[in-house]
């Protein structure tokens, strides 16, 4: 497997897993201020995951390569 699409889909991983963890901390009924400031700081590096998977080089389409 391409070294390029590995690294994709681990930080794909982060993003899902830190989003899940992040939700399932802030909906629990037995929940306190330390646990929602943790699951906010959670949901933080989620987003940043996110941002980050965005942010990638794209490939160009072969379409751009002839319109040229």
């Amino acid at each position: 497997m391409n070294k390029k699409l590995l690294s994709t889909l681990l930080l794909f991983a982060v993003f899902v897993g830190f989003l899940w963890w992040g939700i399932v901390m802030l909906t629990d009924p037995h929940k306190d201020g330390e646990q929602i400031v943790y699951a906010v700081l959670i949901l933080g590096c989620s987003m940043y995951a996110l941002v980050s998977i965005l942010l990638l080089p794209r490939k160009k389409q072969e379409r751009e390569k002839y319109d040229r």
